[in-house]
């Protein structure tokens, strides 16, 4: 078992990801986070139940149970960050649900060492699903052995021009090494307030954008509704907008296709073929996670 690394501590908000919550957890506890801090946002698919019961079975996990109409990451993130700042964690790691930092804990505490107030980066590396994963299943995520080219002219207007795939599109997240409180941005993608000095070297994020068709229905029908109520601008969540309109317009097909893997390892972007590239590293974390939470807390998302 990895050594736990007492000052580096994870939050992440979660809503209906029980093909992910197992591999998550895993993860974050293997590479040695002393505490992975969940907000379930009104999950109905047993994610909550299995993080409460995993919460018995480990101090090193905690989840809080948020339920309403709005969608208010922003908020929820950045006061759960200041709670284990408060508790005495130095290094915070916010990520989404789906979101693998390809760290491990005690690389931070080392490379930080002598820093006491300085934020880093991570970046997203994209993995691309099978074509034939229709439904979300957890045990499908090992299929995710491609990744996507990352596109410097995939952004918000050429993906939803139909120019660009959305697998291709990459954002960098922020983490933080401070005692004093913080306030992050929708997406954790910068700090509002915090450190204002940043680390030179950039992180990997395996990020697992798409997973299944019905993940672009989920997107449209399940979470933009409630983003909408809360959008300040059009580009605040414009991914799940987008979504929205794809499954209104019945091109969940044509957008699948644009972000799945063929049995040859291409996308069909709209009509146009797109290599990929075989990537096992992903594959390999999942395994590593399952492994880990089977042997060491002896539970799993049924």
């Amino acid at each position: 078992m990895l050594a736990v690394a007492e000052s580096v501590a994870g939050v992440c908000i979660v809503r209906d990801a029980r093909d992910l919550i197992p591999f998550l957890c895993g993860h974050y506890l293997r590479i040695g986070f002393g505490h992975v801090a969940f907000i379930d946002d009104g999950s109905s698919d047993g994610t909550f139940e299995f993080l409460s019961r995993l919460a018995r079975r480990t101090q090193r996990v905690s989840v809080k149970r948020v339920v309403e109409d709005q969608f208010n990451q922003r908020a929820h993130v950045t006061e759960r960050a200041n709670a284990l700042i408060a508790a005495g964690y130095a290094i915070i790691v916010p990520f989404d649900a789906d979101e693998f930092w390809n760290i491990q804990a005690h690389w931070l505490e080392e490379l930080l060492a002598t820093q006491s107030n300085i934020a880093f980066y991570g970046k997203w590396v994209n993995f691309i699903q099978d074509r034939k994963r229709l439904l979300a299943r957890p045990f499908d995520l090992f299929g995710m052995t491609f990744r996507a080219p990352a596109l410097a002219d995939a952004h918000r207007a050429t993906v939803t021009g139909f120019l660009r795939p959305f697998v291709s599109y990459v954002e960098k997240k922020v983490a933080f090494k401070t005692n004093s409180s913080v306030e992050l941005s929708i997406g954790q993608h910068v700090l509002l307030s915090g450190p204002d000095k940043f680390c030179d070297k950039i992180f990997e994020i395996f990020h697992l954008p798409i997973r299944s068709r019905s993940e672009i229905e989920k997107r449209g029908l399940n979470y933009e509704p409630r983003r909408a109520k809360s959008r300040a601008n059009p580009g605040e969540n414009w991914q799940s907008a987008f979504h929205g309109e794809i499954v209104l317009a019945g091109k969940v097909d044509a957008e699948w296709a644009a972000n799945s893997a063929d049995r040859n390892g291409r996308l069909d972007v709209y009509g146009t073929l797109q290599e990929l590239t075989r990537d096992e590293r992903l594959r390999h974390l999942l395994i590593l996670a399952a492994v880990h939470l089977l042997t060491h807390n002896r539970t799993w998302a049924l």
